[in-house]
């Protein structure tokens, strides 16, 4: 099962990308499938190297939270 990541934009790149903190890494990720406008320090969704959605800072909260319950909850 493909799981969406959640992280937090630190950079804005050229030709519609944009640099994600996410699980201790960066990485370099499209913007060519969200519709909101997207800008450093915002929260987002990312799956397959896109950026799905734009989050809240408690949905991003809450979805960190989950994840980390979950991760717990295997070990």
């Amino acid at each position: 099962m493909c799981l969406g990541t959640v992280g937090l934009v630190t950079a804005l790149a050229p030709a519609g990308c944009a640099q994600v903190r996410a699980s201790g890494r960066d990485i370099t990720v499209s913007l060519i499938a969200v519709s909101d406008a997207v800008r450093t320090g915002d929260w987002v969704l990312v799956h397959s190297g896109l950026v799905l959605a734009r989050l809240t800072e408690q949905e991003a909260t809450e979805a960190l939270e989950l994840r980390d319950a979950t991760r717990e909850g295997v070990s």
